[in-house]
C-alpha cells in the first residue's frame, strides 16, 4: 500500500537503521491517532530494511482475553532460529505468582539468544499496538531496551496517541534511554488527501473531492481510503443510485413513513450524479472504518464512542462520563484520541454515517440502556423536552411517571417547529403509555391532526377509535368539531352524524349547543345532505350558553355560498388570513377565508395569499397543506385564464396527496384539472380524469358541484351534448336543493345554456342565461360576464353587440383572459353582422392573442379557421407598450386597467399607495384619459396575474 506524506519519517528511520547496523542500537516509538498509518509505515519500513540486509520480525499486541503469557514474544521468535530447549520453554510458560522467577529467567535467556542472532545479522524488531502487549512480553521488551545500546538491533514500537498503558515502568525506562526517539505521525494535509484519492480517481475528480474528504476524515488515511471505496462503489456509475439511509439513529420516523407507500415507492436517498458537482458518498466502508478505529483504540474508546453516538448534539465530556458511570479524565483522554483520529468535531461525529455505524453496532440491550440513561440524564439536567423525547421514542416503551408529560410537551414543541415525524412518534408513545381514557383520546386526536398534515389517508386509521371515544363521552369537546370534519372528509357520514348527535345526548356538556351549532353551520355549506341527520341546536339537554357561532371563516364562507354574503366578507376574510398563523388547528379557517376571497371575485387577493401560504407550506414540508393550497391557487389561476398554471397546480395538488387521501374533497382539484385540460384542447387527458372512480361521499359534498360542472364541459367538448346537459342540470338540482345555487361556485346555468345552444334550443338557453345574469347581480363578477355572453348568443341579433360589449367590459375588469377571449370572439361576429368589419377584425385579433396567451388551443384553432371577413388570419403580434410610459408606469397601468384598487396594486408591486397614485396621475396625463376605465385596450389585455 502506497504511503503519502511519510517521506521524512522513512528517511529518519533509515538513518537510525544505519546507526543500529553499526552496533548502536536504536529505539523508536511511532505515535499517532488510530488509523493514521502507523502500521503501514512500520511494515513499509520493515520491507525496505529487509532489502537492505536486516532481518525483520514483527508482532502485534492483542486484547487481554486473546493473549497469553509471552504472546508478543512468541510472534517475534516464530521466524527466528532458537535452540529447541529455549523454544520449548517459550511454548509453555506457566502462570501464577510461583512462575515469576521462571518467566524472568526465560526473558533473560531470550534476550541473550536474540543478541546472539543480531551479532551475525542486524535485526529490526517491530511491535504494533505495543500498548496491548501482555505483561510477560513487556518484561522481555524492558530487558531488551536496556541491552541493545551497543547491539545491532533496532526496536520500532507503535501505539495510539494519548494512550494510557498499564506498564508505566516501561515508559519511564524508554525516556531514560539516550538512543530512544519518538515520532509523532500527523494526519494527511489536503494535498496528501488529493494524492491518495488519485489512486482511484482521475486527477480532476480527486481535486474536486479532496476538500470535503479532508473535512470528513480529518486527514485520517484509513477513513479517506474508505471514502474512496464508497465513492467508487456508490457514486461511480452514471445517473442516480439509490443509497439506503443510515440506521435511524434516534428511532424517529421519516416523513415518508407516514405517507402512502404508493406515493413513495423508493425508500432511500439518491447519490449524486458524478457527472454533476457533488460530494463524496459515505457508505458501509466508511462506517466500518470508523468502527475499526474505535476497536483498535484502548478498551474504553468503543464505550465512549457509543455514548457520543447516543447523546448526539447533547454530548459533552461530563455527560458522557455520567452516562457511562466513569470519571471525567478517562473520557477526556479518549475524546482527544478520537479528535486526533479525525472522527470528532469537538464532541460530535464529523459525519452522520459515522454516528449511524456506531449505533448500528451496539447490542440491542446495551443500546436500550444507553438511551434510557441518556433520557433520564437529560431530563434531570433540564434539557429540552424534544431532546429527551428522541431517546424515549427510540426505546419505544417506558414506564416512569415523568415520561408522559415530557412526551406531550415534546410533541407540541415538535409540531410548532414542523418536526412532524418526531411529533407523531411522541404522540404514539404517549398514547400507549397513557392509562386515562379521556387523556388518551385527546392524544389520539392530536396524533390524527399531525398525521393529516402529511397524509390524510394515514390519519384515517384513528377515526373509528376517536368516534367511539366521542360517542362514549371520552373525547374533549374541542376535538369533536374537527373529528366531524375529518369523518366527512373520508366519507364516513354515519359516524359523523353519530358523533354530532352525541353532543346533544351527553349530560353535563356545557359547550354542546355551541359545538353543535358550529357543526350545523359548517355542514350547511360543505355536506348539506347530512344536515337533516343532525339535531337542531335547541335539542341539547343542557342549557344553551351564548352561542359563539361557527368559526369566523366558516361563517364568512357560508354567508357567501348561501347567497347572503356579509358586506365585509372579503375584507374580514383577508384580515383573518393576515392575523392567523398557519397551523394544524387553523388551516381549515385559512382555507375557508381563501375560498371566501375566491367566491367574492377577489382573485388578486386570493392569488396573492394562496401563493404566499403555498410557499410557506412548501418550506415547512407539509404535503397536505401544499395540496389543498395548490388546489385553491389552481382554481384562482383558472379563473384568470392561466390554463398552464391551473393545470400544473391541480396536478401538484393531486400529487402531494393522492386522490384517495383527498377523500370527498377530491372534486375540487379534479374539476380544475378537467376544465384546464378541456380548454387547452387536450380532450384525452380531460376524459381520463373523469374516468377515475370517486368516493361515494363526493356527491354528498359541496365539491360535487364544481366537479359536475367541469365534467359537463368535458362532455360538451367531446360532443356528448346530452350527457353534458345531464351533468349541468344535475349540478343545478343539487345546488338548489342544498341552498348553494351560487354562480361563482358552479355557473351551471351558463353550462346548460351552452349545451342548449348546441342542440338548437335557443329559447331555453336564453331563459337560463337571463336567470344567471339575474343571480349574478349588477356588479362586475366573472359569472356575470360569462352569462352576459351567453345571453347575447341566445338573444336577438340587434342586442348582441351591446350585451357582448358589456360582457367584455366586465370580464376585462375581472381579469379572466379566457372568458374575455370568448366574449371578444362573439363580439367580432356580432360586429361583422352589423357591417362593422374593422371593429370586428380588431376584436377577433384580440381574442386570438388572448387565446394564445391562455394556451387555449381549441379556441385558438376555431378562431384561426373562422374569420367572419373571409380573409386568412395570421398569428397576432403583441400589442406594443406605449413608448410614453416608463416600465413602472406600465405595470401600474395594467393592474389599474384590470380593476385593482390602489392598495391592491401597492401590495402586488411592493410599493406605497402614494407611489401608485403618483404613477397613475402621470399615466392619465400622458395618455390624456380621465380614469382607469378609459385606459387603452392594450392595457386591459395583459393581466397582472402571477403564475
Amino acid at each position: 500500500m502506497a504511503l503519502f506524506e511519510r517521506d521524512d519519517e522513512l528517511s529518519l528511520l533509515h538513518s537510525l537503521l544505519a546507526e543500529s547496523s553499526r552496533g548502536k542500537g536504536q529505539i523508536v516509538l511511532l505515535s499517532g491517532a488510530v488509523g493514521i498509518g502507523k502500521t503501514e509505515l512500520l511494515y513499509a519500513f520493515g520491507e525496505q530494511a529487509t532489502d537492505a540486509g536486516a532481518q525483520f520480525v514483527v508482532a502485534s499486541g492483542r486484547d487481554t482475553g486473546l493473549a497469553g503469557p509471552f504472546d508478543v514474544v512468541r510472534q517475534l521468535f516464530a521466524d527466528l532460529a532458537l535452540p529447541a530447549e529455549l523454544r520449548d520453554r517459550l511454548s509453555g510458560p506457566g502462570g501464577g505468582e510461583d512462575q515469576r522467577q521462571t518467566r524472568a529467567r526465560l526473558a533473560h535467556d531470550l534476550c541473550e539468544a536474540l543478541l546472539g542472532l543480531a551479532a551475525r545479522r542486524p535485526v529490526l524488531i517491530g511491535v504494533d499496538d505495543v500498548h496491548r502487549a501482555d505483561g510477560s512480553s513487556m518484561g522481555f521488551l524492558l530487558r531488551l531496551v536496556r541491552r541493545i545500546r551497543s547491539a545491532p538491533v533496532m526496536l520500532v514500537l507503535n501505539e495510539p496517541r494519548h494512550t494510557r498503558r498499564d506498564h508505566p515502568v516501561f515508559d519511564t525506562e524508554l525516556l531514560r534511554q539516550r538512543h530512544y526517539r519518538r515520532l509523532q505521525l500527523p494526519p494527511l494535509s489536503r494535498q496528501g488527501v488529493t494524492r491518495l484519492l488519485t489512486e482511484g480517481l482521475d486527477p480532476a475528480e480527486a481535486q474536486r473531492l479532496a476538500p470535503e474528504c479532508h473535512a470528513i476524515s480529518g486527514g485520517n488515511p484509513l477513513l479517506v481510503r474508505a471514502l474512496l471505496e464508497d465513492h467508487r462503489e456508490l457514486g461511480g456509475a452514471r445517473g442516480l443510485r439509490t443509497v439506503q439511509e443510515p440506521h435511524d439513529i434516534l428511532g424517529t420516523r421519516d416523513v415518508r413513513d407516514i405517507r402512502d407507500v404508493s406515493d413513495d415507492p423508493v425508500r432511500g436517498r439518491a447519490a449524486p450524479d458524478p457527472g454533476a458537482p457533488g460530494g463524496p458518498v459515505a457508505g458501509d466502508s466508511f462506517g466500518q472504518a470508523v468502527l475499526a478505529c474505535l476497536r483498535r483504540g484502548e478498551p474504553g474508546m468503543l464505550d465512549v464512542g457509543r455514548a457520543l453516538a447516543v447523546l448526539g448534539d447533547a454530548s459533552s465530556p461530563a455527560r458522557v462520563a455520567r452516562l457511562l458511570g466513569t470519571g471525567a479524565d478517562p473520557v477526556v483522554r479518549v475524546l482527544r484520541q478520537l479528535d486526533a483520529a479525525g472522527l470528532l468535531d469537538l464532541t460530535r461525529f464529523r459525519h452522520p454515517v459515522a454516528r449511524a455505524a456506531v449505533l448500528g453496532d451496539v447490542p440491542p440491550e446495551r443500546l436500550r440502556d444507553l438511551r434510557l440513561g441518556a433520557a433520564g440524564l437529560l431530563h434531570r439536567e433540564g434539557a429540552a423536552s424534544t431532546d429527551v423525547a428522541r431517546h424515549l421514542v427510540a426505546v419505544g416503551h417506558v414506564d416512569d411517571r415523568w415520561v408522559l408529560p415530557v412526551l406531550k410537551e415534546a410533541a407540541e414543541q415538535a409540531r410548532l417547529s414542523d418536526d412532524i415525524p418526531l411529533a407523531v412518534s411522541c404522540l404514539e408513545l404517549a398514547s400507549r403509555a397513557c392509562s386515562d381514557a379521556v387523556e388518551r383520546a385527546g392524544l389520539t386526536a392530536a396524533l390524527a391532526r399531525a398525521e393529516t398534515r402529511v397524509n390524510p389517508s394515514v390519519a384515517a386509521r384513528h377515526l373509528v377509535p376517536l368516534a367511539d371515544a366521542a360517542c362514549g363521552g371520552a373525547l374533549p369537546d374541542t376535538d369533536v368539531f374537527p373529528l366531524v370534519k375529518a369523518l366527512l372528509w373520508h366519507g364516513r357520514g354515519d359516524e359523523a352524524a353519530a358523533v354530532a348527535r352525541r353532543l346533544c345526548e351527553a349530560p353535563g356538556c356545557a359547550g354542546a349547543p355551541a359545538a353543535l351549532g358550529s357543526v350545523r353551520a359548517w355542514l350547511r355549506v360543505s355536506h348539506p345532505p347530512l344536515l337533516d341527520r343532525i339535531p337542531p341546536r335547541g335539542a341539547c339537554r343542557t342549557g344553551p350558553p351564548p352561542y359563539p357561532g361557527a368559526p369566523r371563516a366558516d361563517a364568512l364562507l357560508a354567508s357567501v355560498l348561501s347567497g347572503e354574503p356579509d358586506r365585509g366578507a372579503a375584507m374580514n376574510a383577508e384580515q383573518l388570513i393576515r392575523s392567523t398563523r398557519l397551523d394544524d388547528t387553523t388551516f381549515d379557517e385559512i382555507e375557508s377565508a381563501l375560498l371566501t376571497l375566491l367566491h367574492t371575485d377577489r382573485l388578486g387577493r386570493a392569488a396573492l395569499w394562496s401563493g404566499r401560504l403555498l410557499a410557506e407550506a412548501t418550506a415547512r414540508c407539509a404535503p397536505a397543506w401544499q395540496a389543498r393550497l395548490a388546489a385553491v391557487r389552481a382554481e384562482t389561476a383558472l379563473r384568470y385564464g392561466d390554463l398552464p398554471t391551473a393545470r400544473r397546480l391541480a396536478e401538484s395538488a393531486l400529487t402531494h396527496v393522492s386522490p384517495r387521501g383527498w377523500g370527498t374533497a377530491v372534486g375540487a382539484p379534479l374539476a380544475t384539472l378537467v376544465l384546464a385540460h378541456t380548454a387547452m384542447g387536450d380532450a384525452g387527458a380531460a376524459e381520463e380524469q373523469t374516468r377515475h372512480p370517486l368516493p361515494e361521499g363526493v356527491f354528498r359534498s359541496r365539491t360535487a358541484l364544481p366537479y359536475l360542472y367541469a365534467r359537463g364541459h368535458q362532455r360538451l367538448g367531446a360532443h356528448h351534448v346530452h350527457a353534458a346537459l345531464d351533468d349541468f342540470l344535475l349540478c343545478g338540482r343539487l345546488a338548489r336543493d342544498w341552498g348553494l345555487d351560487l354562480p361563482s361556485l358552479a355557473p351551471w346555468r351558463s353550462g346548460a345554456a351552452a349545451a342548449h345552444l348546441v342542440l338548437g334550443r335557443r329559447e331555453e338557453a336564453h331563459r337560463l342565461a337571463e336567470e344567471e345574469v339575474e343571480r349574478s347581480g349588477p356588479g362586475t363578477s366573472r359569472s356575470r360576464g360569462m352569462s352576459l355572453r351567453l345571453l347575447a348568443e341566445s338573444g336577438e341579433p340587434p342586442r348582441r353587440a351591446a350585451l357582448l360589449q358589456e360582457a367584455v367590459r366586465v370580464l376585462r375588469l375581472c381579469g379572466d383572459r379566457l372568458e374575455l377571449a370568448r366574449a371578444l370572439a362573439r363580439l367580432s361576429q356580432a360586429q361583422h353582422e352589423l357591417d362593422q368589419a374593422g371593429k370586428g377584425r380588431k376584436a377577433l385579433y384580440q381574442a386570438l392573442q388572448l387565446a394564445e396567451r391562455c394556451s387555449a388551443r381549441s379556441l385558438q384553432q376555431s378562431l384561426l379557421s373562422a374569420d367572419p371577413g373571409g380573409r386568412p388570419l395570421a398569428a397576432p403580434a403583441a400589442f406594443p407598450d406605449s413608448p410614453r410610459l416608463s416600465a413602472a408606469e406600465q405595470r401600474v397601468a395594467r393592474l389599474a386597467a384590470l380593476g385593482h384598487s390602489n392598495r391592491e396594486i401597492a401590495d402586488r408591486l411592493c410599493i406605497t399607495v402614494s407611489t401608485v397614485e403618483q404613477h397613475l396621475t402621470r399615466v392619465y396625463r400622458k395618455l390624456n384619459v380621465a380614469n382607469r376605465a378609459d385606459l387603452p385596450s392594450e392595457f386591459h389585455l395583459v393581466t397582472a396575474h402571477t403564475a
